[in-house]
């Protein structure tokens, strides 16, 4: 809905016009009134007015010099004029202010509401015209960094058409242009699986490409993403004032601004990364290539290694197929978790990670044999205890990561293991705590014929381990605890004395009323009737 402003200095004409015209017809809400210049220029500071129906002749400041200043100063605002015939050139001399047209007075109502409802439908359109435009170039602006990591993903495993590609570059803002020189640089974060969660990993990324910005700001232009592998995958092209070097300085360069970047992450990040260059291409042919050569030198070199630096010059490694046979030998991981061998797990994952280490350039294909293994073992017990294995954890954060390296694998495994440790202590304590807690129940109920067998088949355990385990968990014997709670009965019954202490005798499992006294004089230090007489006063 829009806003009006009406200005005449004949107070009759203002308000006729505000009143009696059914504004809301043609979208206008809010009718504004003024009856001198100064007054709807005050307004027009004031409010948010969209259209303004203003007479040319007033005295003082006249609607011309009041149709100047709404130029200057509230562009946005759309005016219209009342004029007598004898101000009608004056009308015209306002159409050079953008008015939008002119009503010679007297004007009909109808004649009002057709001209001032054609602008409110001017209004509102220039209105959506706006806020489309601002929503899509606002929209680009925050989409730019998803955009670019997207093309720039796209274009690691296959080609753009030249004329697309040259469009999105220049649409994304990307300092690359087909036939440029090019180099590529992959990271790979050797991340904390006990530490950071993905939130950590982006913020990390941000951090490195502003470092990278920095080092590398005066030579290259710079273009990253992260890939499907959850590599930091970086692009970049020679800036044009080192357009002359030689391209095997410039690929020395980069090499060398690469190193200083990898040692600048570990000094300010306190983070270890590997690194590797490739050789030198063209934009976009090469790109391809150039980060499939990076992709198999980490996955034939790196399954060992953290923290290294690899330069463009080293040539591809063939791999050596050797299976990891020991993941498979008895015992397995399953059936040492399921019987809680925590230590035999954990020997045999020490025996399968320095086999790991052992072997000369190790693939990650190797090391994630080994996660799969693992974790298959860690799903298995977690499953079988009727838990999610996220739940155990604490979260997906630890169970969604990829693992590149035996030290990774190493770091994880122990975790995850140590983390089963304490669950299962936890489990084993609940489960301890809730048979004591059977065990003091079924005794309260059943004082009067309680036993240490019946007790036992009562909790489905054999009645010597059920009576070591009592005294282990509470450090006392089950038979002194029923004594006790014996006595405590007794006390209580000799309250009531309806209750007859042969009665209170039977009802507690005593063979006769005299043995019955005898304890509870050992007990209490005087026989059943002494201490009823005692409360009784």
């Amino acid at each position: 809905m829009l806003s009006l402003l009406i200005v005449d200095d004949e107070s009759s004409v203002v308000d006729t016009l505000a009143f009696t015209i059914d504004w809301e017809q043609i979208d206008i809400e809010t009718v504004y009134r003024a009856y001198s210049a100064n007054e709807a220029l005050r307004l027009l500071s004031t409010h948010s007015i969209d259209i303004m129906l203003a007479d040319i002749y007033m005295p003082g400041m006249s609607g011309i010099e009041l149709i100047e200043q709404v130029h200057k100063h509230h562009k946005h605002v759309k005016s219209v004029l009342l004029s007598g015939h004898a101000e009608f050139q004056y009308a015209k001399q306002a159409m050079t202010y953008k008015v939008f047209d002119y009503l010679l007075k007297p004007a009909s109502d109808e004649e009002i509401i057709q001209v001032i409802g054609r602008l409110a439908e001017q209004v509102k359109q220039d209105w959506q015209d706006v806020i489309s435009h601002d929503k899509v170039v606002n929209t680009l602006k925050e989409s730019l960094p998803v955009l670019k990591d997207k093309l720039l993903n796209e274009l690691l495993v296959q080609r753009q058409p030249k004329d697309s590609l040259d469009y999105l570059l220049s649409l994304y803002e990307v300092p690359f242009q087909i036939g440029d020189s090019m180099h590529m640089m992959l990271i790979r974060l050797e991340e904390s699986f006990a530490e950071y969660n993905d939130r950590d990993i982006y913020l990390l990324e941000y951090a490195i490409m502003n470092i990278a910005q920095e080092i590398f700001a005066a030579s290259f232009d710079l273009w990253s993403c992260r890939d499907t592998n959850n590599y930091l995958v970086i692009a970049a092209r020679g800036r044009k004032s080192t357009a002359g070097e030689a391209m095997g300085e410039e690929a020395k360069r980069f090499e060398t601004l690469a190193l200083q970047l990898q040692r600048n992450i570990g000094l300010y990040l306190k983070r270890v990364v590997s690194v590797l260059v490739s050789k030198s291409g063209e934009f976009p042919n090469d790109v391809y290539a150039l980060y499939t050569h990076l992709v198999n030198q980490v996955r034939s070199r790196l399954g060992n290694e953290t923290g290294c630096f690899i330069p463009g010059d080293i040539p591809d490694v063939e791999l050596e197929m050797q299976p990891v046979t020991l993941l498979y030998e008895t015992p397995t991981f399953h059936h040492l978790l399921d019987s809680h061998q925590w230590e035999a797990f954990s020997l045999k994952l020490e025996q399968v990670l320095n086999n790991l280490k052992q072997q000369t350039n190790l693939s990650e294909e190797h090391v994630q044999e080994a996660y799969m293994v693992i974790t298959g073992a860690f799903y298995h017990y977690a499953h079988k205890h009727n838990r999610l294995l996220s739940e155990l954890l604490g979260g997906m954060h630890l169970v969604d990561r990829t693992v590149r390296s035996v030290a990774h694998l190493s770091e994880w495994a122990y975790h995850v293991l140590d983390k089963f440790k304490m669950d299962a202590i936890v489990e084993q304590r609940s489960s301890k705590d809730k048979l004591i807690g059977k065990v003091k129940d079924f005794i309260a109920r059943n004082i009067g014929t309680i036993s240490l067998q019946t007790i036992a088949d009562a909790v489905f355990l054999h009645p010597v381990y059920l009576s070591r385990l009592y005294k282990a968990e509470t450090g006392q014997s089950i038979s002194d605890y029923i004594h006790a709670q014996r006595m405590e009965k007794a006390a209580h019954l000799l309250k009531e004395e309806s209750i007859r202490i042969y009665e209170i005798s039977e009802n507690l499992g005593f063979k006769n009323a005299a043995y019955f006294s005898k304890v509870f004089r050992e007990e209490f230090g005087m026989s059943p009737q002494e201490y009823r007489d005692q409360i009784k006063g």
